[in-house]
């Protein structure tokens, strides 16, 4: 009898160290489990952060496609773009930028190209497409900008996508795998330096 009363005195002295033993390890694992959900958010968020595009690029993209819209409603009663140029877009003021130098700078800071080519040539009689676009791409913009959603009002009368750099030209259309691009597939044909070119009907 006496022994199970020590025993049990014993018992009661050392239960309190024991609950607060049992105490300092579920503090431990609340706050790990804290620090490690608060990790996982901030990395969800900073990946979030990096594929989602830039408001810079979802303006040039918008500006682009206004710029298309602008023409396509010009040329509407005419059986081709013949004229087209930077010049002509300036003078019928279609475009969606600013104007510095007799040049069309966009969203981006950079001089937007219009024409029937990638050098801003004149659309000549019976071409009826014409070609907008971005010289002097970093590989970031470059990724961006080739694998930006278009609304579907937006994308009416695009007809390809062109990616140019020293690797190569890239060309992608509407269906096949080409167009829309995904982050990884524009990812592999940007380089240092790139020139996009979007061409409409």
């Amino acid at each position: 009898m006496l022994g199970r009363l020590w025993a049990c005195l014993i018992c009661k002295i050392k239960l309190p160290a024991v609950w607060a033993n049992g105490m300092k390890k579920k503090e431990k694992i609340i706050k790990l489990v804290w620090l490690t959900s608060v990790a996982l958010i901030l990395l969800v968020g900073i990946i979030l952060c990096l594929q989602r595009p830039r408001l810079e690029i979802i303006e040039a993209n918008k500006e682009i496609a206004k710029m298309a819209e602008n023409i396509r409603a010009h040329y509407r009663n005419r059986p081709d773009y013949w004229g087209l140029n930077n010049g002509e877009v300036i003078k019928k003021n279609l475009y969606a930028g600013k104007m510095n130098n007799n040049q069309i700078i966009g969203k981006l800071n950079k001089v937007i190209i219009v024409g029937g080519d990638a050098k801003g040539g004149q659309v000549m009689p019976g071409q009826r497409n014409f070609m907008l676009g971005y010289q002097k791409l970093n590989r970031a913009e470059c990724e961006q900008l080739a694998s930006f959603r278009w609304t579907e009002e937006s994308k009416l009368g695009l007809i390809s996508l062109t990616i140019e750099n020293n690797a190569g030209t890239y060309e992608f259309s509407w269906g096949n795998k080409g167009l829309p691009l995904s982050r990884s597939r524009a990812k592999r044909h940007c380089g240092e330096e790139n020139s996009i070119f979007w061409t409409f009907e």
